[in-house]
Parts: structure tokens; sequence; C-alpha cells
């Protein structure tokens, strides 16, 4: 259990307050959540997306899926597609490949955060490997993505 090293320094220069929450070794952030005993909707995952104009970074609730549409609203950009995981490599090193961090400002991504996630009391999210996650409280998370632009992006899943 680590968090990555780009999002420890990000933290540390936000003066942000948090803990690393262990659990077993999961594959994706819902089943962090469940390996954790905490709810879907309380976990941030991240979905990384791209088009001819870089890397857009979306943030939603584990237990919901991102609505495209609604990003290609936000933003004006209509040729945004989801990154393959085998190519996550390259802009956040420091992680596990699949253990994406919620916090693109960390990694100088364009990054758009689900309005729902305003609401949580505490915000878990991935640390940058498959056995931790960060949790903060839900006011220091909004404060931390403050910068980035926030938007109705999810859909619970059909």
């Amino acid at each position: 259990m680590t968090i990555a090293a780009s999002v420890s320094q990000f933290l540390e220069e936000h003066s942000a307050s948090y803990r690393v929450i262990p659990h077993a070794h999961s594959a994706t952030s819902r089943e962090s959540a469940h390996a954790a005993g905490i709810r879907e909707d309380q976990v941030a995952k991240a979905i990384l997306l791209r088009d001819a104009q870089g890397l857009v970074m979306a943030v939603i609730p584990a237990s919901s899926s991102l609505d495209l549409r609604a990003v290609h609203d936000e933003t004006g950009r209509n040729q945004l597609e989801m990154v393959a995981e085998s190519e996550l490599a390259k802009p956040f090193s420091d992680c596990e490949l699949g253990a994406l961090p919620p916090i693109g400002p960390a990694y100088g991504i364009t990054t758009l955060v689900d309005s729902s996630l305003g609401r949580c009391d505490t915000v878990y999210f991935e640390s940058g490997d498959h056995e931790g996650l960060v949790a903060m409280d839900g006011r220091d998370f909004d404060a931390l993505l403050s910068s980035c632009h926030h938007a109705d992006l999810s859909k619970d899943w059909p």
C-alpha cells in the first residue's frame, strides 16, 4: 500500500489532510469500495479521455458510468475517446497500471469533476496502487479540485 509520489506531493503542496485505507487487492474502483467496506458512491474514480488536443480526466463516483455527451457538452470537444488502460503507464508512471488517482492537476491534466462528489461527507480514491484508498473530508476534496470544472458528468448504471 503506497501513495503515488505525484499525488502525495500534490496533497502536501495543498496542505490536504488525508489518510490511506488499506484493502485487499482489487482491479477496479468498485472492487476497491467493496474490499474497503465503503459505498461505491463515495469512491471517486478517474476516467482518462483523449483527443487531438490532449488528455482530459473525468472524475465520477464508482457507482456511476460516464455520460460522454455531458463531457462533450462541457468541453466542446466532440472527439474525446477513452484511453486504453495499456496506454496509462506513460502519463501515470508512478502508479500501478489501472490504479488511476482522480487528481488530474497533480499530473498536469485538464480535469472535470462530477458535481455529486461534492455532496459526500468523505471521498475515497485510488492511491496509485491496487491496495489502498486515500480518504479525505468531502469539503477538502472539493477544495483540492476547486480549480477544476465541476458539472453533472455521470449517470447511474443501467
